[in-house]
């Protein structure tokens, strides 16, 4: 049964790695469950002793029906305070379990999230996977609310009451008990589905609501630099407007399930009370008899309408959890035995240039050990007939090669789109190639752990992102466990410690959602002074100085080849001016190498290196 299995495995997903102390609150909650149904349904059965014994003593000096009458208001007492005491203590004991439980689902959702590819994040929207896990928790209280209060102790209830009507010798009320619960079962069983729609269509409707408020959030400043208040407010309002309907829709799929269960009640409570009193008129049922039929009628009932709105609530709870257990499905990136990078230096055999080497290299399979040895400290970097394309649209990188020797630095120009960028995203393995291969140190990357791959490069982008926390943390994430002096060290490398310094909380200056309270250029100075820090064998520098003054620019590009001297180095530029100190430039065009060579080489050549560089003098960009 489909949402059997869903819901086995969403308690499953909850469940995961419960330590003992979360272990030992649910076995007693349970156990509280089972005792508490258990005097509830044997409650009657105690008054009908107490209603019996009372009518038998025609007076008081009839002591042993009098004790009996006492004896059995006493079990009844019990029976009743008992179970409201139970009830009591078990959000004391469920309670602390529960958020354990929940604090271990939200780290292991977010963990998840960080091992998924990044295919995975640019195809989804952030503020939708955090209302999912909203949603999924509120979903889960509710699962656990009827397991606790509803599905287990009704259960145990119908049970005893079960096994208690049997003693009677009224086999016309068993029948109708019989015929009363299949009329809820099948009431149950033809309405959850339709619920499971509506709640289906609330729960995509609340997290597209909730993701388009984030959205406008996060773009406040674009709103009010147009003036699209209004334009953003009527498309949040069209979001909230469709949650609006779906949740009208689920709770008129609610109610027609309450007129339902209404008409089955009044039906049941009718057939049970027609069959009781002429049991009491032929005097096949005694008075105590015909009030504990009479309690367990309405008892009978009530769990039945209770397990109803247990299965109606949990249903619903359900579809909250599937966006969760939806993320916890998709395969993180492949993980591969760690590589062992040796601290000596060996030299690398890759050929300088862009020719797809013929040797057998081009297919270097992962060694049949364990580990992977990477041959030099400085590897170097090997493209071989690599075609690429985003979600089958046409190929970015057609069939490319290029070789970057260890140790050596090599700067990457062309026109917008040519595959710039995504050749350090196929690098950093982000993506992968449609075909093709990529190679470190004469290693292919997809037999090397992520993240010991991206752990050897250091990346400044073009664009630098911050956290909502304060500048040392965010350079200090470029090295785990960095130290405030490594950190200002690499602030002053960077050209930013004079300014952070300057600022009237120094590094622990909060810089604000993305990092906005900063300029473009200071927060490309931190993404600069966090590359510096890490202190990778491979650098890459994509449109690293593109957001800096001139005279800033000269001063990091100095401090930026001293960095990168020994390294192996890759170079986006747009500003020709940037590259003329590269061993290699490298043209790409059509998702190819079009040309090769140093500065001067390409500039000779009277190709497209030239015309470039052409029309960047003229437009004074260069």
């Amino acid at each position: 049964m489909p949402w059997s299995r869903d819901f086995t495995g969403a308690l499953r997903a909850l469940l995961d790695g419960t330590d003992r102390a979360v272990a030992w609150r649910l076995a007693a909650t349970v156990l509280l469950v089972v005792a508490g149904g258990l005097l509830a349904g044997l409650a009657p059965l105690a008054l009908k002793g107490m209603i019996d014994a009372a009518i038998g003593a025609r007076d008081l000096r009839d002591r042993t029906a009098s004790d009996s009458a006492l004896m059995f208001a006493a079990a009844y007492l019990l029976s009743l305070c008992g179970g409201r005491l139970l009830t009591e203590l078990r959000p004391s004991l469920i309670g602390a379990a529960e958020q354990r439980l929940y604090a271990r689902l939200r780290r292991r959702f977010f963990a998840h999230l960080l091992e998924l590819p990044l295919a995975f994040h640019l195809g989804r929207q952030t503020a939708s996977l955090v209302q999912g896990l909203q949603q999924a928790i509120l979903g889960y209280q509710i699962i656990a609310f009827h397991l606790v209060n509803s599905v287990v102790p009704v259960l145990v209830e119908l049970v005893t009451v079960t096994l208690v009507l049997v003693t009677l010798g009224q086999p016309a009320l068993m029948v109708a008990f019989a015929a009363t619960a299949l009329a809820y079962l099948l009431v149950l069983v033809l309405s959850k589905s339709g619920l499971r729609v509506h709640a289906h269509a609330v729960s995509n409707a609340s997290i597209d609501a909730h993701g388009m408020l984030a959205d406008g959030l996060i773009n406040v400043e674009t709103i009010k630099c147009f003036g699209a208040e209004r334009t953003a407010r009527d498309r949040f309002a069209r979001a909230t407007g469709a949650l609006e309907e779906c949740w009208t829709s689920l709770q008129r799929a609610r109610f027609r399930m309450g007129l339902v269960v209404t008409a089955t009640f009044a039906l049941s409570m009718t057939a049970l009370l027609v069959i009781a009193v002429h049991a009491l008129l032929r005097g096949t049922l005694t008075t105590g008899g015909f009030v504990l039929a009479n309690v367990y009628m309405l008892q009978f009932v009530r769990p039945l309408e209770m397990l109803g709105a247990a299965v109606r609530d949990m249903s619903q709870a359900m579809e909250f959890v599937r966006p969760l257990m939806d993320v916890l499905e998709e395969p993180p990136e492949k993980s591969h035995a760690r590589a062992v990078l040796p601290m000596h230096d060996v030299p690398d055999v890759a050929p300088t240039g862009t020719a797809c080497a013929t040797e057998a290299a081009a297919s270097v399979a992962p060694p049949s050990t364990s580990r992977i040895v990477i041959r030099s400290q400085v590897p170097g970097i090997s493209f071989r007939g690599v075609r690429f394309a985003y979600d089958g649209g046409h190929a970015v990188l057609n069939e490319l090669c290029l070789d970057v020797a260890a140790g050596r630095s090599v700067a990457i120009v062309g026109a917008s789109g040519s595959g710039k960028s995504s050749l350090i995203r196929l690098l950093l393995r982000l993506y992968r190639p449609q075909a093709g291969s990529i190679l470190l140190g004469g290693v292919a990357i997809d037999t090397l752990p992520a993240g010991e791959l991206r752990s050897m490069i250091a990346v400044i982008p073009q664009d630098t992102v911050l956290f909502r926390e304060t500048i040392a943390f965010n350079i200090g994430i470029g090295k785990v466990g960095a130290t405030r002096c490594e950190i200002e060290r690499a602030a002053r490398i960077a050209r930013v410690h004079e300014f952070i310094a300057s600022l009237p909380a120094g590094y622990d200056t909060a810089v604000g959602e993305r990092g906005l309270r900063l300029s473009g250029g200071e927060r490309q100075r931190i993404g600069i002074a966090r590359a510096v820090l890490k202190d990778a064998r491979i650098c890459v520098f994509d449109e690293a100085t593109s957001m800096l003054d001139s005279v800033t620019e000269k001063s990091i590009l100095r401090n930026l080849q001293e960095i990168s001297a020994g390294r192996t180095t890759i170079t986006i530029a747009h500003r020709l001016s940037t590259i003329q100190h590269a061993d290699e430039i490298v043209v790409l065009e059509g998702g190819k190498v079009a040309a090769h060579g140093d500065h001067a080489t390409l500039l000779a050549s009277g190709g497209a290196y030239t015309a470039m560089w052409r029309a960047q003098l003229s437009g004074g960009s260069v």
